[in-house]
């Protein structure tokens, strides 16, 4: 993750605006207000759809991606998370155990769990002030839900409350790609919060807690190879190195990724690798600063040009070159309508 930096209060966030990206690390960087790393897990071009929008009490994030992603971070301060996924192609993992869909979850914003998501994934998050949002609870007769969310629980809503949420996001998500101009008007805004609190809340009022789980056993493995494979870059121990290391065989490492990230140690190791690699590309390209493709690489563990050349293009579609191009300017947000002017929470 990136160095720790001022985070963005609820008041400080941008108005609506869509952005498609084509590089995951830069997807991250893009939800505001929230300190978030993407590394794009499976191979091929990377290419998401965000959109997010900020109402008086609560950001509302969707976010479209094509590829499995190893996300880690946390949402700004004093906000609470809720992840509600409207499709997926598959499974996603965290902690070493699957995530299956559908699945509704609420969390600490800074406590935010590592997750490998499925490789088509339609999500959308809603941040919301811990504090007002606990006081809507109470005001809509939930004062046990309200309790618990004063208590930092992390609470998770059972399959059959997810449909009717699923049902208002993609009605709510439909509207206004046919009428963007809705979020310019004020009471329109207000409407669509109350909504969204009214929905959460009722579906939350039947959410189990759960206790903070300790990763697996096999992931807490996978992670000391991750460290090992990471500790000198351009020392890069081979998947035999790490194995002597840790005491493990081959076979139980591997297994150990499997259980844990659905993919092998080799690939795993290597794509962190190679975003490590395309991360340093596109910041000196953005930066205007002329940099050695090959002293990079090398810095990294990929010794061998051409094989090297070859991984890169396989798991981000093309050349290092052409990172090196196309990282010199980044997409343009298409804004919505600005927020009125009366709307006095959100000014800065």
């Amino acid at each position: 993750m990136r160095g720790r930096e001022p985070q963005t209060s609820a008041a400080q966030m941008p108005q609506a605006a869509m952005r498609a990206e084509h590089d995951a690390c830069e997807h991250g960087m893009a939800i505001s207000g929230w300190q978030l790393e993407c590394l794009q897990l499976s191979a091929g071009p990377f290419e998401s759809h965000l959109f997010q929008t900020r109402f008086e009490h609560l950001q509302l994030i969707r976010e479209r991606t094509n590829r499995a992603l190893l996300k880690r971070g946390a949402g700004w301060a004093g906000s609470v998370v809720f992840s509600l996924p409207l499709a997926a192609s598959g499974d996603g993992w965290t902690g070493g155990r699957p995530i299956t869909y559908p699945s509704g979850l609420l969390a600490d914003g800074q406590d935010l769990p590592e997750l490998v998501t499925p490789v088509e994934l339609d999500l959308v998050c809603i941040a919301l002030d811990r504090q007002w949002f606990a006081l809507q609870a109470d005001a809509l007769g939930h004062a046990a839900l309200a309790q618990r969310l004063r208590q930092r629980e992390i609470l998770v809503i059972p399959p059959s409350r997810l449909h009717a949420l699923q049902a208002l996001f993609r009605e709510l998500f439909c509207e206004i790609s046919q009428r963007p101009a809705v979020l310019g008007f004020e009471n329109a805004r207000r409407e669509i919060q109350n909504a969204i609190i009214e929905h959460i809340v009722e579906a939350l009022a039947a959410s189990v807690s759960v206790e903070p789980r300790e990763d697996t056993p096999r992931k807490a493995t996978a992670d000391r190879a991750r460290a090992l494979a990471l500790a000198d870059a351009s020392e890069t121990l081979d998947i035999g190195g790490i194995c002597r290391r840790l005491s493990v065989s081959r076979r139980h490492l591997q297994n150990c990724f499997l259980s844990s990230y659905g993919q092998t140690a080799t690939h795993v190791l290597r794509a962190i690798r190679l975003n490590g690699v395309r991360r340093e590309l596109r910041h000196h390209a953005q930066l205007g600063v002329r940099v050695s493709i090959g002293d990079i690489a090398a810095r990294w563990g990929f010794w061998h040009w051409s094989r090297f050349a070859e991984d890169y293009r396989k798991h981000f579609g093309e050349l290092p070159s052409a990172t090196v191009q196309g990282g010199k300017a980044l997409p343009a947000w298409q804004s919505f309508p600005a927020v009125p002017k009366t709307d006095n929470a959100w000014r800065r």
